[in-house]
């Protein structure tokens, strides 16, 4: 039961629409319906009451609501393929677009659907594009069961057979303009009618058209105030309601004032009140908010649609294969999927087996096998020999950026500037209405007639937007052009880690090195068929070493491997034609090795490479230091303590240590010792930034503050770390991290712009020269302003650090 009983009313407890004929009784409450008093039976008898507390009458009126009937389709398994995120034998994951959700109570209650659903694992909603992500066992619920109880508590889903791109989101905008039409057109003539309020106009009008006039004023801001400001009663009501304030409340607060002394006047008959005050401040306030809609949607960074983090993928026509960019693979595509790499779209698997990493979309790390023919989502990682698989759906980068943002893989939650200002937003709104009180009373003493005027326009001019706004656009600009320069950030957060970081940490191999050749000592008895099988087995990696193996040898990917296996940080091994292929460190290789063979020369000592047992060939890949490496270290060196870990041997210790500290420079480390170090660094206050491939690194990058995966032609995607760079900008590392720090800097002038515009607005309104009108068209010219000066703030930090 609720928390608080509520008395029987007119109008329906669960939607609040008006009880008429026909409607329903039932534990005190009348219901207009017996769909809404089914609805609330539902909601009482799982424990979920609470929802009718965190609003009045919140739900959903079901008149109307389609039936059961109406959902028959999905129980089509083509239909459901084609609507789902990810299926498997025990876990379905789809997402929907919930158009009535509206308030916190249907967040509550479409968060709390497992106890309203048996076999409903889970549901993650994003309110503010009213979507909900569902996960459930389909042994236990079809998807039109699913379906069907969303739309029997009122929330029936927008399904589009063409997924959520295409969606149409002009209905709240319509909204606004409605309210804009109303209120110009009630202020225009309130406006008319007041006339007589400003001049003698006794010698025209008698006294009784006086007072019609002010009634049909009154008559007029009833629409203003019921329909153009709904919006703003709503949004403070809420707000009060969780016992916090927003700046809704201020501005209601002046709206209630004017509104109050208006109607007091009106029928007391001592004068006609502010009407047009109050109309024309309401019609600025919802023009400012319209431009402040269209203008930040210009402006804004919206890493769901604009996805600029790199993803390549090797389509195949024919005998040929080519690495390209997912947007530009097609349906019936098809593709080669590496060992760890990411499968971009809905798939079919064209041949063999496959084992699928799906812990980027179910959370659960445990491997799925899948078969020829089977469909494999996107989403999952390969985790075995070369995929060719079929392109079945479109590529869809919001899909994935959701994936890579899911809060399982996120390290910390907000904090820094964004939470500060955040905080500050709130204790300002309580601030701006006790100066408005204070206001108040003064003028209450020293000239009554000012009081309404100058509380009126404190509480509209005063804006803590800018507080609010200035840090995401700032973010939002500064994502934008380190991802058009190769450094694509995972979440604004990242750029106030970035800021921070004071250490930083490299790994060498692939990262400060470039592949170059292969001193190999080849044994002459290898004939072509074991370089093919050689070739193969490496072509399945992507692994530096591997990939220079392949390269040297030029063999073929498409050759039949089985039983194909890598362990991390040792080697890989594969079978072919009944032949053991391995390759790797000597102790994973195992087996004799020849005198000619064995010996620690070369730049990344010897990888070793056998044939059923029998060392076949040593060799050292050549790698050299990338060439600006000097630069890079030389600019680093001043602002970060600089660390190199490495899994190869100390041979280019020395030359490294030209670049960096001897000292901080660490070989033969394997993954689990690279993350103990990072730890080291953190226990003693470091904030340590981890540059790495992603294949051998993952734990020291989420271990890390700020971890970045680097990426050449095949592009990384890896949960762990917070961006992930071109690796051939890596020469433009210190301009990244000079200009995360700058963006404190555009922050605090943001900051600064504000205090000054607040208290100069602020001066002037405490003082009765400020109308309201006046302080309803200032208020979101300052929040367009600060935008506007985020982003050309964030173009000269970019041309300063040479990012333009």
């Amino acid at each position: 039961m609720p928390l608080f009983q509520k008395t029987v009313s007119t109008v329906c407890y669960h939607c609040g629409e008006p009880c008429r004929e026909g409607s329903v009784s039932f534990e005190n409450y009348q219901f207009c319906c017996s769909g809404c008093k089914t609805v609330y039976e539902i909601i009482e008898n799982n424990g979920l009451c609470q929802y009718y507390d965190l609003e009045n009458s919140p739900g959903i009126n079901l008149t109307g609501i389609s039936n059961s009937k109406t959902w028959q389709f999905l129980d089509d398994l083509k239909i459901t393929r084609q609507l789902s995120d990810f299926m498997s034998d025990n876990l379905t994951v789809v997402s929907f677009h919930i158009p009535t959700m509206h308030c916190s109570s249907c967040i509550y209650l479409l968060e709390n659907l497992s106890r309203l659903a048996k076999g409903v694992l889970s549901s993650d909603v994003n309110f503010l594009k009213k979507e909900i992500t569902i996960k459930f066992d389909p042994r236990e619920i079809s998807l039109r069961r699913v379906v069907e109880t969303l739309s029997s508590i009122g929330y029936s889903p927008e399904i589009s057979l063409n997924g959520f791109e295409n969606r149409k989101t002009s209905k709240a905008t319509k909204h606004v303009v409605y309210q804009i039409a109303i209120a110009g057109f009630c202020f225009g003539n309130i406006m008319i009618l007041s006339l007589p309020e400003y001049f003698d106009v006794k010698s025209l009008l008698t006294e009784n058209f006086i007072h019609l006039f002010r009634y049909l004023n009154l008559f007029l801001i009833m629409p203003v105030l019921f329909f153009s400001a709904s919006d703003y009663f709503k949004s403070s009501w809420n707000a009060l309601r969780h016992k916090h304030s927003n700046m809704d409340v201020a501005i209601t607060m002046g709206i209630l004032g004017l509104s109050i002394q208006s109607f007091y006047d009106v029928l007391a008959g001592i004068g006609g009140g502010y009407f047009d005050s109050l109309s024309g401040l309401i019609f600025f306030l919802l023009i400012g908010k319209f431009i402040q809609q269209r203008t930040f949607q210009a402006l804004s960074f919206d890493r769901d649609y604009k996805s600029y983090f790199p993803l390549a993928i090797t389509r195949v026509k024919g005998e040929e294969s080519k690495s390209i960019n997912v947007n530009d693979l097609m349906l019936e595509d098809e593709i080669l999927v590496h060992n760890k790499e990411l499968i971009p779209a809905d798939s079919i698997l064209e041949k063999g087996e496959a084992f699928i990493d799906y812990s980027f979309v179910t959370g659960e790390s445990r491997s799925v096998l899948c078969c020829e023919g089977d469909m494999i989502y996107a989403g999952g990682r390969n985790q075995g020999s070369i995929l060719r698989l079929r392109v079945i759906k479109t590529v869809s980068q919001s899909y994935l950026t959701r994936l890579w943002n899911n809060k399982a893989f996120n390290k910390a939650e907000e904090t820094g500037v964004s939470k500060w200002a955040t905080q500050l937003s709130n204790y300002f709104t309580v601030t701006v209405i006790a100066l408005a009180l204070i206001t108040g009373i003064y003028w209450k003493i020293h000239n009554p007639a000012l009081v309404m005027q100058t509380v009126t326009a404190v509480l509209i001019v005063a804006c803590p937007c800018v507080l609010a706004l200035s840090i995401p656009f700032t973010f939002g600009q500064i994502m934008s052009i380190l991802g058009k320069k190769g450094m694509y950030l995972k979440n604004s957060q990242s750029i106030e880690k970035l800021a921070a970081v004071d250490t930083i940490v490299f790994d060498k191999t692939g990262t400060l090195t470039v592949s170059d050749n292969i001193d190999n000592t080849f044994n002459e008895s290898l004939s072509n068929e074991e370089r093919q099988w050689i070739a193969a087995t490496a072509s399945q990696s992507l692994h530096p070493i591997s990939r220079m193996i392949k390269g040297d040898i030029n063999g073929s990917e498409n050759y039949p491997i089985t039983n194909w296996e890598e362990t991390i940080g040792e080697g890989i091994r594969a079978t072919i034609k009944g032949n053991e292929i391995k390759i790797g460190k000597r102790d994973f290789v195992s087996g004799d090795i020849p005198e000619e063979f064995d010996n620690e020369q070369g730049s990344l000592g010897k990888t070793y490479i056998s044939v059923n047992g029998i060392i076949k060939t040593g060799f050292a890949p050549i790698q050299k230091l990338r060439g600006d490496i000097k630069d890079i270290a030389g600019k680093l060196k001043g602002r970060f303590q600089l660390y190199i870990l490495s899994g190869d041997n100390d041979s280019q210790r020395k030359t490294l240590s030209k670049y960096f500290p001897y000292e901080n420079l660490y070989f033969r480390q394997s993954p689990q010792d690279k993350l103990v170090f990072i730890e080291s660094l953190k226990e003693s206050g470091k904030n340590v930034m981890m540059i790495g491939d992603g294949l051998n690194d993952a734990g020291a990058l989420k271990t890390s503050d700020f971890g970045i995966t680097v990426t050449n032609d095949i592009h990384s995607f890896t949960p762990s770390s917070d961006a992930i760079m071109d690796i051939n900008q890596m020469g433009l590392l210190p301009n990244f991290a000079s200009l995360a720090r700058d963006t404190k800097k555009i922050v605090t002038g943001a900051l600064v712009f504000s205090i000054m515009y607040n208290c100069i607005g602020l001066s002037f309104a405490v003082r009765g020269h400020l109308l309201p009108w006046v302080a309803a068209i200032l208020m979101p010219v300052s929040s367009i302003t600060v935008v506007l000066y985020t982003k050309l703030a964030s173009m000269a930090a970019a041309r300063k650090n040479k990012l333009s």
